[in-house]
């Protein structure tokens, strides 16, 4: 047990033996594209590939290391600091480490990424959580996974698993004696559809594959059905294990966002929602991180999402669950910090919405399988009708990509393209400042 890391001990993470609570933010569509939060239709790698097919390989490289630079600065962590900020999640893509195409010949891209806002996090002390974000074939069938599919192939193929594995052995192996990173989030929001013997099967392969080469960095492990679910897990093998939930109420209860609901009804939602997952802490008696949890802010009711964000981290902090808000920025979704109006991306996105938007894609999903029953079958088992309707998301994906992007693409110059990714440098965005008062002021306050 290394006492200057943060460890495991009982029911809290530790560093030097004195509890410590992880409150933080995601650093969302960083080193992983999602589609609503940039404002671009498509999964991470479909949207790379689209400004490939249009400007070029090299030019599209340039564009998104441009990117992934611009997102994330110095500047940006000073603002962390400020809001009292201790800890930051780092949602990275398989992509950055694993060619497809040359498997065997591991990539550094990512470590390129990692080592320098890893510098940065040790210069402002503030901690990192590693989180493997989208894996070889897709750990769930959604687009924050990457999966061009909505087949989720990574529980279907050893060979998969087997990268995934091998990469957090290279991870572990060059981060072991970093201690300004918290823990390692081995997989993303899984959705198996398994065993309790087959989804632990990748979890014990994982673990055994990093303490070969760290045995003192936290484990956190986030439970099946995109982290709401914890009834697959066996007990804990290692003793540096917490787990991880993700707490999204609205994904439940869509009615909790709706202004008229009587408030103390809402607050109820959230209350059964929230404990409803905390069944990882009385199941198994150790740490619990709320890896993911945050709302699509609309600013005209800036009220109303205040007491949200109030009652979620009340609800954290009062049971001991360390927290960590999705997500930091983004193209003015559910980001504290955002591009102007005026900026060139928000341009871009504005063009975009006249023909593609998230959730005008997930209704015409759901229409398309709703057709589908009515025409040709008897009802669909809810289940399968579930996973069949990422089936039918995929296509649309597909189709929005060459439909909307690209010709949004082509309509913009390279020369002009390639100034983009500055629309997200801090200097260059706005700050939610409600908001950011008010995490602040409720860190403060616990």
């Amino acid at each position: 047990m290394r006492r200057d890391f943060v460890q495991v001990s009982g029911e809290n993470f530790v560093v030097n033996g004195e509890k410590i609570m992880l409150r933080g933010f995601s650093i969302g569509s960083w080193m992983n594209l999602e589609h609503f939060m940039v404002g671009l239709p498509g999964t991470d790698s479909m949207i790379r590939k689209a400004f490939a097919d249009v400007y070029g390989k090299k030019e599209a490289d340039e564009f998104f290391d441009s990117y992934v630079k611009e997102f994330l600065k110095e500047e940006d962590f000073q603002l962390l600091k400020q809001m009292g900020v201790n800890s930051i999640r780092l949602p990275f893509n398989y992509h950055y480490f694993i060619d497809d195409q040359n498997p065997d010949q591991p990539l550094e891209a990512g470590f390129y990424y990692l080592d320098r806002v890893l510098k940065l996090c040790e210069k402002y002390e503030i901690y990192a959580i590693l989180d493997l974000h989208a894996v070889p074939g897709g750990q769930n069938p959604d687009w924050h996974a990457d999966n061009k599919t909505g087949v989720s192939q990574f529980w279907d193929f050893a060979c998969f698993r087997k990268q995934a594995v091998q990469l957090w052995k290279r991870i572990a192996a060059r981060y072991a004696d970093n201690r300004w990173i918290a823990g390692y989030d081995v997989l993303n929001e899984p959705f198996s559809g398994l065993t309790a013997e087959q989804f632990n099967g990748f979890y014990d392969e994982a673990i055994a594959a990093i303490r070969e080469v760290d045995p003192d960095h936290v484990l956190l492990l986030e439970g099946d059905d995109f982290g709401r679910s914890f009834e697959l897990f066996h007990e804990p093998q290692d003793p540096q294990i917490a787990y991880a939930v993700h707490y999204y109420p609205f994904v439940i209860d869509m009615d909790v966002l709706d202004e008229n609901v009587d408030d103390e009804q809402r607050m109820k939602v959230f209350e059964t929602v929230f404990y409803r997952q905390l069944r990882a802490k009385e199941r198994f008696h150790r740490p619990i991180w709320c890896g993911e949890t945050g709302l699509e802010f609309n600013r005209a009711q800036s009220g109303l999402y205040k007491r949200m964000i109030e009652k979620t981290i009340d609800l954290c902090e009062t049971n001991n669950i360390s927290w960590s808000l999705w997500t930091y920025k983004d193209a003015q979704v559910m980001g504290i910090m955002f591009p102007t109006d005026e900026s060139d991306w928000m341009k871009l996105v504005r063009n975009v919405a006249k023909t593609w938007s998230h959730h005008g894609e997930m209704e015409r999903s759901a229409e398309i399988m709703n057709w589908i029953e009515k025409e040709y079958y008897e009802p669909f088992d809810p289940d399968f009708w579930y996973r069949t309707e990422f089936r039918i998301r995929s296509i649309l994906h597909a189709v929005a990509v060459e439909q909307t992007l690209k010709t949004n693409l082509k309509a913009i110059p390279w020369e002009e393209m390639k100034q983009y990714p500055k629309s997200f440098a801090c200097e260059n965005c706005h700050k939610y400042d409600d908001m950011i008062q008010q995490i602040s002021e409720l860190i403060s306050r616990y």
